[in-house]
């Protein structure tokens, strides 16, 4: 009567063993390929941020400004697509020629789709005028002569510094600073664009 009870509970451990060697095994898989898929998103997003930071860093070199990685870079390739291209009165575009007001509305048309005023006087009708000391990333800027009438517009890039078409020499889409002599004298106003979130 001994040798079956004992039959029965040597059966009954090994079972025991199984199930558990069983169950462990598979919490130890599920554990280990959890572990797996956080690291790939954790590298996916790492890849990410380095990319755009590369990206941040080139449009950084070539337009000249610091950027603190959060503008718009669709805004940032539109804009440095135009630089060096020549002034022309009356046109807008791309390479070509173009003067303050075509090049300014055109990276609006171009990246947001939004279509501004045609003359530089007119386009203030569709912003909202900003303090100077709250000008962000991608706001209008507008220059005035001695009787205030506006003639310039110009795109607001960050540390005073921004970009337009400018006529002088011909020299057309370039990158200047809000504190040099002419253009202290001559600003007028900034304006970030109605129904554009910031």
């Amino acid at each position: 009567m001994t040798k079956p009870v004992i039959y029965l509970i040597v059966a009954t451990l090994a079972v025991t063993t199984i199930c558990c060697g069983s169950s462990c095994k598979t919490t130890q898989h599920t554990t280990t390929q959890q572990h797996s898929n956080v690291q790939t998103t954790s590298k996916t997003s790492q890849s990410s941020t380095n990319s755009q930071s590369a990206e941040y860093k080139k449009y950084s070199e070539k337009l000249k400004t610091q950027f603190k990685g959060t503008e718009d870079l669709a805004m940032l390739k539109e804009i440095s697509e135009w630089i060096g291209t020549p002034y022309k009165y009356a046109s807008a575009k791309k390479g070509v020629g173009t003067d303050c007001s075509g090049f300014v509305t055109s990276v609006y048309l171009n990246v947001y789709n939004i279509k501004l005023n045609r003359s530089s006087y007119d386009i203030i009708n569709n912003v909202d005028v900003v303090d100077r000391s709250k000008m962000d990333f991608g706001d209008i800027l507008f220059f005035a002569d001695e009787k205030g009438k506006i003639y310039h517009v110009g795109i607001y890039l960050g540390n005073n510094n921004f970009v337009h078409s400018a006529t002088s020499n011909n020299v057309g889409v370039k990158i200047d600073n809000l504190n040099s002599t002419y253009y202290k004298q001559h600003f007028y106003k900034a304006g970030h664009v109605k129904g554009l979130k910031k």
